[in-house]
């Protein structure tokens, strides 16, 4: 299959909410890379490690995602969508870029590297504001 072809079926997999059968796209070895600022952030390696950062970022954040531009160069591909993150805790929500690179070998994603266009925001939906009469230095 096309890589091309490949992400755009693991798109309309988790889109549909077919979260087993988009799971069936990565290799064993799959490597995902998310900014090391998040609490999910880092490296995650194989399936195991795949279900622990969905965890970790399930215990902060619920999203929305936009339907996908996917963008095939070879082996790579290249996907953007908008995502809307809402907080657990705080119920604050942050809409950003998010564009994301894949790697596909023999018809299954072996690397994802995300790169969200801003993670302080995201960030910050994590946090109450503080308000200006409650901060004794301003």
């Amino acid at each position: 299959m096309d890589p091309a072809a490949v992400i755009t079926e693991l798109a309309r997999r988790f889109q549909a909410g077919d979260t087993p059968g988009a799971l069936r796209l990565f290799h064993p070895g799959i490597r995902i890379q998310q900014p090391a600022s998040l609490p999910h952030g880092g490296w995650h390696h194989g399936h195991d490690g795949v279900a622990a950062m969905g965890a970790i970022f399930g215990r902060f954040w619920e999203r929305t995602i936009s339907p996908p531009r996917i963008l095939g160069c070879g082996q790579t591909v290249v996907q953007v969508t908008t995502q809307t993150w809402t907080a657990r805790a705080t119920g604050r929500s942050a809409t950003v870029d998010v564009v994301e690179l894949f790697a596909v070998i023999g018809g299954l994603v072996a690397e994802i590297r995300v790169f969200q266009q801003d993670t302080h925001l995201l960030l910050d939906t994590l946090t109450e504001p503080t308000r200006p009469d409650q901060n004794p230095s301003l």
